[in-house]
């Protein structure tokens, strides 16, 4: 279900641009959850990616639980917009991908420790 690419071109070469795009928050963390949530660059070469045709809101979205919205409400992932995780959601987020296993639950823990070193992350939706 997920995905990595060394190289946009290769992200492209697989299938264009259809894709949700789980990405590390590089903000400062006191920095406000406004800054936060404008300070998203598309496309990063150590994000995950989802193609838009895998069932990603349907089979992750109550593993991911809420996330903060950019019009500062909390719901599910937003599969058009974006959605941002706080660090301390991550573990919680483990915890319930180790229980339930879906496909690809491996890669996303794994990516989900290197995000730990971040200020979270965000889903970006396709």
């Amino acid at each position: 279900m997920f995905l990595k690419f060394q190289s946009q071109e290769e992200r492209r070469q697989y299938g264009g641009s259809c894709f949700f795009e789980l990405q590390f928050c590089r903000s400062l963390r006191e920095q406000s959850m406004e800054i936060i949530l404008k300070q998203i660059r598309n496309w990063e070469d150590d994000s995950l990616y989802v193609h838009g045709d895998k069932p990603l809101y349907s089979v992750y979205g109550p593993i991911f639980g809420n996330g903060v919205h950019p019009n500062m409400t909390e719901g599910y992932l937003d599969p058009w917009g974006i959605t941002y995780y706080k660090p301390d959601m991550i573990d919680g987020i483990i915890v319930r991908a180790l229980q339930s296993k879906p496909e690809g639950y491996k890669m996303l823990i794994e990516w989900l420790n290197k995000a730990k070193e971040y200020n979270g992350f965000y889903i970006l939706g396709v």
